[in-house]
């Protein structure tokens, strides 16, 4: 493998420090709301998914990503039965999109820094693609990760998301006109938007998830052991196999 080294959150900012639905709960209970984490969590979900079909990548085209998340906070308390002025739900909303502006929402995966050392000795491009609205930089530079990468891209600047061809086209265009896709390698954990979204545009694919497989038998996937991983410590010892050309 040569070229470009692209990720999504699984190594620059996948894994929440807690559940999201744990973290909407203790800053609700700041404003005198007393959710029930559990109902949080199903109600955020049903917001999640009705927002982004109505609209599509965190509002990009149409109420932009502060409204789209203040949507969201509305929606999950409303949902979950937590009743409260107008006023104050706003209030939680705004609290709630500084609180994820910020490092201490999130937390690295184990294996993250070794990972990136290893692929910030080789002469390749390394970049974030990531399906996120325009926060994501900021985050990456307060999880002291940024200087890791030649660029970042999220999906509401780009007005395009994972799994759609242009986004990954994009990163190709910004890496260097001289990378072709066979050269390029995405990493991520979601099997439609990342893995397979990166193999149906040419690029080599890893797919890192606790889930894997389960996810491949849900929807009837062929296991890749070669291409699979549960964790970034079992993938490390194959990307150092596959930029090992790199160096010669």
């Amino acid at each position: 493998m040569k070229g470009t080294v692209s990720f999504q959150e699984v190594v620059s900012r996948n894994r929440f420090r807690q559940p999201p639905a744990e973290q909407y709960a203790a800053i609700g209970q700041l404003y005198g709301l007393k959710p029930d984490p559990q109902r949080l969590q199903y109600a955020f979900r049903l917001s999640f998914k009705k927002l982004e079909e109505e609209a599509p990548n965190f509002g990009a085209e149409s109420i932009g990503w502060q409204n789209w998340w203040l949507s969201v906070v509305l929606n999950t308390f409303r949902g979950a039965d937590c009743h409260a002025e107008e006023n104050t739900l706003k209030a939680v909303g705004y609290h709630l999109l500084e609180h994820f502006s910020n490092a201490n929402a999130y937390e690295l995966l184990d294996g993250s820094i070794p990972l990136l050392e290893k692929l910030n000795g080789k002469t390749v491009k390394v970049g974030v693609i990531s399906n996120f609205d325009e926060r994501l930089e900021d985050i990456l530079i307060r999880l002291g990760v940024r200087h890791y990468f030649d660029f970042v891209i999220n999906s509401y600047s780009a007005r395009v998301a994972k799994p759609d061809p242009r986004i990954f086209q994009q990163a190709l265009r910004v890496a260097g006109s001289d990378i072709c896709p066979s050269e390029a390698l995405h990493i991520g954990n979601d099997l439609h938007r990342d893995y397979l979204g990166a193999k149906a545009v040419g690029w080599q694919s890893f797919l890192v998830s606790r889930d894997y497989q389960h996810l491949c038998e849900k929807d009837g996937l062929t296991l890749d052991s070669a291409s699979m991983f549960s964790s970034l410590k079992e993938l490390l010892p194959v990307i150092e196999i596959s930029t090992k050309s790199v160096d010669m």
